[in-house]
């Protein structure tokens, strides 16, 4: 049975006209007829007080497989945080401040080979210092950057811990407040889609100088340095795709839509237990295989190829939700 049906049904249950439910939710009849013909679908914050008036889980609004009611032994909302204007602004701004801190982390790890890298070619090249004195600098280089990578995640995620109720959704938007957050994601749209598009640009572009190089043979010294803008690149994509998704992403789980929707929670949860396990994989064989073959400017293809098959199995996980 579809949310339209349930509606419908509970309303004729509690002898309710279509008039009388549209004053009990402040809404207009003709959308309490759209919502029970289909035609619109009521947004979180009004089906949390549907919940509440006609006494039902919201499970069983929000889950089709739900045939017969599931009424709920107390309201349901009682145990709610009421997000109020205040507290909306400082998570939004907060959040914006994370998510440009995870990009900074983000982006020592990918130019933390960068240094061995070049120093290895000029070590080759005879230039100025030994293989080992490269190789002992590009290495304690790479370690130092990823520690402090690895600190900025830890306390960006410490300072967001004021807010984890809203991504366990436990949670209710004051009156009003869904229409101004919809006004900012809308503003903020044309920013979301230029700076992505351009950071896919990027992506795409950033590996023709190493191709080009190649083709021409170029000096190991020219392949190295290639490889290094390869990744400086990369690391300017990856920032503009972390900070404008985590923006995107934070009004979005205000409104509970997206990913952060009720029925896509348990695909996520799936996606992050994968990726807990996942990541530290491929990190671990990247940098194993570096530093046994010394072949930094050919081991970086993992990490791109590795974030690919990611994304695939990602699809695959939310799909099956579905």
């Amino acid at each position: 049975m579809i949310l339209a049906e349930k509606i419908l049904s509970l309303r004729k249950n509690n002898g309710w006209s279509q008039e009388e439910l549209a004053e009990k939710m402040n809404v207009s009849r003709q959308s309490i007829s759209k919502w029970e013909s289909a035609a619109a679908i009521p947004d979180i914050n009004r089906i949390l007080e549907l919940a509440r008036l006609f006494g039902v889980t919201t499970d069983y609004l929000l889950k089709d497989d739900f045939e017969t009611a599931v009424y709920s032994g107390a309201d349901e909302t009682e145990n709610y945080i009421r997000v109020s204007l205040q507290e909306m602004n400082d998570f939004l701004k907060n959040n914006a401040t994370y998510g440009s801190r995870i990009a900074l982390g983000a982006i020592l790890c990918i130019l933390s080979p960068v240094l061995l890298i070049v120093l290895s070619a000029v070590s080759r090249a005879g230039i100025a210092i030994t293989e080992r004195a490269a190789s002992g600098i590009g290495i304690m280089t790479v370690f130092l950057m990823v520690a402090g990578a690895v600190a900025i995640f830890i306390i960006s995620s410490a300072k967001m811990e004021r807010f984890e109720y809203l991504e366990n959704g436990n949670f209710e938007l004051e009156y009003g407040l869904s229409g101004i957050i919809k006004e900012k994601r809308a503003a903020f749209e044309k920013t979301h889609v230029q700076r992505t598009a351009l950071g896919v640009v990027l992506c795409i572009l950033c590996p023709i100088p190493l191709i080009v190089a190649g083709i021409f043979r170029a000096s190991n010294m020219t392949l190295s340095c290639f490889t290094a803008l390869l990744l400086a690149v990369v690391s300017v994509a990856v920032y503009l795709f972390i900070t404008v998704g985590t923006i995107k992403g934070g009004y979005d789980q205000l409104l509970r839509e997206g990913e952060f929707e009720p029925k896509e929670q348990e695909s996520a949860k799936r996606v992050s237990k994968f990726a807990g396990v996942y990541w530290p994989i491929v990190v671990a064989f990247y940098l194993g295989w570096s530093f046994l073959t010394n072949n930094w400017g050919i081991t970086w293809v993992v990490l791109p190829i590795a974030a690919l098959i990611f994304a695939g199995v990602s699809s695959i996980l939310h799909s099956l939700e579905r």
